[in-house]
């Protein structure tokens, strides 16, 4: 019996979807995993959907707890390991509430990091008000989209023009990765197409436009910096 979680995914059967879970993307794994949720089987059916959708989030789990915690210790400055690692357990239970609000057309892991971000801040604002500032958020937001706007500045000496180079390499190739109303905002954003006017083209919101280009200068940044 065919199984079709999304127009783009088609299995000839349920242990085909299964075997193939461990090579999917995590885009893809939160496309099966949302629609194992919503997806009235049969119930002949019913234990192998939720032997999908329980396959589906352990991998989401296993690629983001480790990577998640390094993300809140080196790019927004949490020094507390145990309260970084509280801070992933409650963005996991948020992801396995709250998957349906995942929007595919942007990238898995700007969306997660954000998600990270502000639930670092607000277990601050819980339970260590004194400390909140500046300095305890880590990066603005808009620090991301400076890093990128700043890496297509050039420099003059053999080795850094090597060095850039290659990071232009990786920029282009981590792009390119991006879904692809993602990867039209920052070419476009590259070109020096307003906010406004990148809205207009698309069809969105401009505040949906500079979130979106946000999350992308935090992948893009992990992408070249890694």
């Amino acid at each position: 019996m065919p199984v079709n979680p999304s127009k783009s995914l088609h299995f000839e059967s349920w242990d085909k979807l299964l075997q193939w879970l461990p090579e999917a993307n995590e885009n893809q794994l939160m496309t099966v995993f949302v629609w194992a949720g919503e997806h009235q089987a049969p119930l002949s059916d019913a234990r192998r959907l939720g032997l999908v959708r329980k396959e589906a989030f352990e991998q989401l789990v296993r690629r983001t707890r480790e990577r998640l915690e390094r993300f809140l210790v080196q790019r927004v400055g949490c020094h507390d390991i145990c309260l970084a690692e509280d801070v992933v357990q409650q963005v996991l239970i948020k992801l396995y509430l709250r998957a349906e609000q995942f929007d595919p057309q942007r990238s898995f892991w700007g969306w997660l990091y954000r998600v990270a971000r502000n639930e670092y801040i607000d277990a601050l604002r819980r339970t260590r008000p004194g400390d909140v500032g500046l300095g305890q958020m880590g990066q603005p937001d808009d620090e991301a989209e400076q890093w990128l706007e700043n890496s297509a500045t050039t420099t003059s000496t053999p080795v850094d023009v090597l060095m850039e180079e290659e990071q232009h390499q990786q920029l282009e190739e981590a792009i390119a990765a991006l879904p692809s109303l993602q990867r039209t905002i920052v070419q476009l954003k590259r070109q020096g197409t307003k906010g406004k006017e990148i809205a207009s083209q698309l069809g969105i919101s401009q505040a949906y436009v500079s979130q979106l280009y946000h999350e992308a200068g935090e992948v893009l940044r992990e992408a070249v910096e890694s």
